[in-house]
């Protein structure tokens, strides 16, 4: 994983800050936040599974401002399975709404 911003090498899902798995628009979306420490923002990779294609995607977002990010971080880490896409916790309600444009 590399940074969007400096390109720093953040290292594998071993050094992710939070990770969270959600359905979004009937796709089933991976959400994993990485600090770049070299810069202090954050990057996004994003794993989508879509529904009606069959097709799986896998991108980066970002930068995303530190204060942004570890809001985000903070509210993953206040669900109870951040890795069970059916969890109906305030944390999968909300992000599931979030078109990543938005909600990041």
């Amino acid at each position: 994983m590399k940074c969007k911003q400096c390109g720093a090498d953040l290292g594998g899902l071993e050094n992710a800050e939070a990770s969270i798995w959600l359905r979004v628009r009937g796709d089933e979306e991976t959400r994993t936040y990485f600090l770049c420490t070299a810069c202090d923002v954050y990057t996004a990779w994003v794993w989508i599974e879509e529904f009606f294609t069959d097709k799986d995607s896998l991108f980066a977002i970002g930068p995303i401002p530190r204060e942004k990010g570890d809001e985000i971080v903070a509210k993953i880490r206040k669900c109870p399975d951040p890795g069970q896409i059916s969890c109906r916790c305030p944390t999968h309600q909300e992000m599931s709404g979030w078109p990543l444009a938005s909600g990041l």
